[in-house]
Formats: structure tokens, C-alpha cells, sequence
């Protein structure tokens, strides 16, 4: 009963929060996100994680990134592949040479600051998507942070290999980021060949679509999700890599060169059933879990005084935040063609962090890699450019 109750107080406060915040116009992530950290140790001490609430928030965790891989547009990624690349990549590695300085500055250890720069490098595509919904440059920003996704889920496979040989005491050297790399390649070319005989040609989820009134596709889903996810962590990389290629897989439907209206509407309102019926519950309670995980060392349980938060640190992280994508994007969509406004606008959309961001840093933070302050400090980095970064797109796209 008593994670029932839990359980019950998390969800109603992280749904209430994400509805106020999602009604003034920034992510419910942040509400989500506040909701733990108010009712966790940090502040009210009403609720403490557990085996069952972690259990949940983890499942929340791999529909997330199912409906992430779902939203990977490849065709639209073909329209705007070379622009849109340029920006991502030189976005992302600004971004991460600048978050690993800072971060390495501070703690003067290699595997935390890595983390730090790969949850600075990606761009939230949630939230991208809603700031750029009126603007001229949408396709190429969208394009941009669907590439960035990619590259964090390659990046955080390589983080997770090299987190398990620190583990078991093997020393992090190049040849780890080799195998882990062709480790990541192997496994989305099998994934991304099966998809293409199965879901492209002979197109499986045509039998599955007559049992649609009692959610087979919608148990596929997630039952690919879940199998992909244990694959993954079987093979040494991180589960939501497996979520998110279960996500790719399902979404090449909108590949088939035949593809008919109904077969999009029934993709369409498969997609819409995940996002609403179990997106909508269960990925707020990984949200809260980062609240409520805000402060705390996974290894002792002590609780960290929000007063001991490094104010300088916070800054510097906001500003390496930020500047990695005014500067790297800027950079990359000036060399593709764009001009002065243009360059502004474009590196603003791309500030925005959020739900993949927490993901590597929550999973740092169970590994022992991240600290709990250094965990704090990024919660807020992430969670001040969510919040930032509409607010200041709306001013540059107007100027």
C-alpha cells in the first residue's frame, strides 16, 4: 500500500505541474521534474525511491524512447540530409568539447565529464518541434535534432561500455570505443535490415492490423521495445538503445514505396495510442524519478544541501549549454548557406534539452560515474534550458 500511495502522489503531482507549465507555454518536463524534487528528500522528504518506483520509472524510460525512435522521420531527414547534418554535427561537437571542459575543469575525471558533454551535445527534439512550429527553418531544425538524437544514442553506447569496464576494473582505452562502436554499428545494421524485410517489403504489421480493436500492434510495440532493450543491455550497451531502435523499426512503415493513406492513419493513431494512454503515464514517473533523485549519492543515500551547489559551475554549464549550439549550429548552417538572422534563429532552436539528456545522466548517476552533485548541477542546467529556449527563440525570430 504504501507504494500504491507512492505512486499515487507522484503521478497526480508530475501530471498537475506538466499540465500548469505545458498551459504557459514551456515542457512539462520541468514540472514533471519539480514534482520529485518537491515531494523528494530534497525538499519535503514525503516520498523516497525505491526497487517498485524505479521499476516503473524505467518502463516510463523505453516507451519514451520508443516514441522517439516512432518519430524519426527518415524521410524527412532525406529532404534536408546535408543541411541538417552540417548543423547537427558541428552543434553536437562544439557542445561536447565545451561541456567536457567545463565539467573536466572542475572534477578533473574523464568518465564523469564525458557524460556531461554528451548530455550538452543532443538536442531535445520534443521540445525543437514545438518552438519551431511557425518557423520558415523547421525542416532543417527538426532534420538537425533527429540527427542529434542519433548521435547521443551512439554516444551514450559507447558511455555504457566504457561505464561496465570501469566496473569491473579494465582500464577505459581506445580500443573500448572501437568495439563499442562496431558493437552499435552490428546492431542497428541487423535492426535496420530486419526492418527493412519485414516491415518494408513484406510488411508483418498488415496481420497485425486485423487485431487492431484489441491492441496487438500496440503490444507489439512494446513488447519489441522491451526484447530490443534486453538485447542491448545483454550485449553491453544501454536498454533505451534498444527502445529507441524498436521505434525505428516500427516507423519505416512510412518507408514502403506503396504505403497507403489507411496503412498512415493506423501508424499515425498506433503512435497517438502509445503517446496517450501509456507515454502520458508512465514517462512522467521517470521524470519524477529524476526529482527525486535531485541531490542524492546512489551509493551512501546521503543528501547533498542545495546550498553546496557549485554557483559558478552551474553558470559555466548554462553558458557551455547554450553557446555549443549558438556557435556550432551557427557555424555549421552559415557554411551550408545561411546568413546573419538566420544563423541566430537556428542555433536558439537547437538549445533546448530534455528527456534523452536526463536519461544519460540518470543512468551516470546510478552507475556511480556521476556524483550527486554533479547530478544536481545538470538537472538544473537541463532543466534551464528547456525553459530558456523558447523564450528566447521567440525574441530572436522576431528581431
Amino acid at each position: 500500500m504504501e507504494f500504491l500511495l507512492a505512486l499515487l502522489v507522484l503521478l497526480l503531482y508530475a501530471k498537475v505541474f506538466g499540465e500548469l507549465l505545458h498551459h504557459i507555454g514551456f515542457s512539462p518536463i520541468i514540472g514533471e521534474v519539480a514534482a520529485g524534487i518537491l515531494l523528494g528528500p530534497a525538499l519535503l522528504g514525503l516520498v523516497t525511491t525505491s526497487d517498485a518506483i524505479y521499476g516503473v520509472a524505467m518502463l516510463g524510460l523505453v516507451v519514451l524512447m520508443l516514441v522517439t525512435g516512432m518519430n524519426s522521420r527518415f524521410d524527412l531527414l532525406m529532404k534536408v540530409k546535408f543541411k541538417a547534418f552540417m548543423i547537427a554535427v558541428s552543434g553536437v561537437a562544439v557542445s561536447f568539447v565545451l561541456g567536457f571542459g567545463v565539467a573536466y575543469a572542475w572534477t578533473q575525471q574523464l568518465l564523469p565529464s564525458l557524460f556531461v558533454a554528451a548530455a550538452l551535445s543532443n538536442t531535445a527534439t520534443e521540445i525543437t518541434v514545438r518552438v519551431t512550429e511557425r518557423s520558415r527553418h523547421r525542416d532543417v531544425v527538426v532534420g538537425a535534432a533527429l540527427i542529434d538524437d542519433v548521435l547521443a544514442v551512439y554516444i551514450l553506447g559507447i558511455l555504457s561500455t566504457a561505464t561496465i569496464k570501469q566496473t569491473l576494473g579494465q582500464p577505459l582505452d581506445f580500443s573500448v570505443i572501437l568495439w563499442a562502436t562496431l558493437g552499435i554499428i552490428a546492431f542497428f545494421v541487423l535492426v535496420g535490415y530486419l526492418s527493412r524485410e519485414l516491415i518494408i517489403k513484406r510488411n508483418i504489421m498488415r496481420n497485425l492490423w486485423k487485431f487492431e480493436a484489441r491492441g496487438i500492434p500496440l503490444a507489439f510495440a512494446i513488447c519489441l521495445a522491451l526484447a530490443l532493450a534486453v538485447i542491448a543491455q545483454y550485449i553491453g550497451l544501454h536498454a533505451v538503445i534498444g527502445a529507441y531502435m524498436a521505434g525505428l523499426f516500427i516507423g519505416r512503415l512510412r518507408e514502403r514505396p506503396t504505403v497507403t493513406l489507411q496503412s498512415r492513419i493506423r501508424l499515425n493513431k498506433m503512435l497517438d495510442s502509445i503517446t496517450n494512454s501509456l507515454q502520458s503515464i508512465l514517462t512522467p514517473m521517470f521524470f519524477v524519478f529524476v526529482g527525486l533523485s535531485f541531490g542524492i549519492n546512489p551509493a551512501t543515500r546521503e543528501l547533498l544541501s542545495l546550498g553546496q551547489v557549485n554557483v559558478i559551475v552551474l553558470l559555466a554549464l548554462i553558458g557551455a549549454a547554450f553557446a555549443g549550439k549558438l556557435i556550432g549550429c551557427g557555424a555549421g548552417a552559415a557554411a551550408v548557406g545561411y546568413r546573419k538572422r538566420d544563423l541566430a534563429e537556428i542555433g536558439t532552436a537547437m538549445c533546448a534539452r530534455g528527456s534523452l539528456e536526463l536519461a544519460v545522466l540518470q543512468f551516470g548517476l546510478l552507475s556511480g560515474v556521476v556524483g550527486s552533485e554533479l547530478f544536481a548541477v545538470m538537472v538544473v542546467t537541463t532543466l534551464s534550458t528547456t525553459l530558456l529556449t523558447p523564450v528566447i527563440f521567440k525574441y530572436v525570430s522576431k528581431t
